[in-house]
């Protein structure tokens, strides 16, 4: 029997050098020392600098970060069917998920693609899960989950990836994802960020 997976959907993942990683991060405790990013109304608050900036990278100096985010941006481009050598612009923010925090399902609307890049993760810090787009499927199988003998491809509900520091995973932006609660006595910490293209401005 001929079997094709018709619409599939990457979710791109790498390691970075813990040297860059460990840059990063001293660029990102240097900058919550100098601000008043970690003073929330509530302990367990997810803050991020998403809603006020969202050149965090650039405006830190994490330049080394920023092309490295443009590199595996080109790399997954071609995975997806985009030209590489497209002019592309890259958006950043900090994330900073305190013990007890947590965010909900959403999506990364109008983007190309989006990511994160993971500074500081303890364990038990909280997953990223990836919902299945298949509602029609969704919807069909919760008829018949007393019949189904295993999890796979097929039939799941949710994938979920639990980072460690200096894991960097990319997707379609239009996947809808949740960051699960940190359970954990210490912050997590990571960058999101959100890529547009369009054609070289230089052609």
């Amino acid at each position: 029997m001929k079997i094709d997976h018709i619409f599939p959907i990457p979710i791109a993942t790498d390691k970075i050098d813990p040297v860059l990683i460990n840059d990063t991060l001293l660029k990102v405790n240097n900058f919550i020392a100098e601000t008043d990013f970690c003073k929330p109304a509530s302990p367990s608050e997810l803050l991020t600098t998403f809603y006020k900036d969202k050149d965090f990278l650039g405006k830190t100096g994490c330049h080394d970060l920023l092309n490295l985010i443009n590199l595996r941006t080109r790399e997954f481009f071609k995975i997806i069917g985009i030209n590489p050598q497209s002019f592309i612009e890259i958006t950043s923010w900090l994330q900073y998920n305190q013990p007890g925090s947590y965010f909900v399902r959403h999506d990364h609307y109008a983007a190309l693609v989006s990511g994160c890049v993971y500074l500081q993760t303890p364990d038990d810090g909280g997953a990223i899960q990836f919902h299945s787009p298949l509602e029609t499927r969704r919807c069909t199988s919760a008829f018949f989950e007393r019949v189904k003998q295993e999890e796979n491809e097929y039939n799941f509900s949710y994938v979920k990836y639990s980072p460690a520091s200096g894991d960097l995973i990319m997707f379609e932006p239009w996947l809808q994802h949740t960051v699960q609660q940190n359970k954990s006595n210490e912050s997590r910490i990571s960058i999101g960020f959100n890529i547009w293209a369009d054609i070289d401005v230089k052609n």
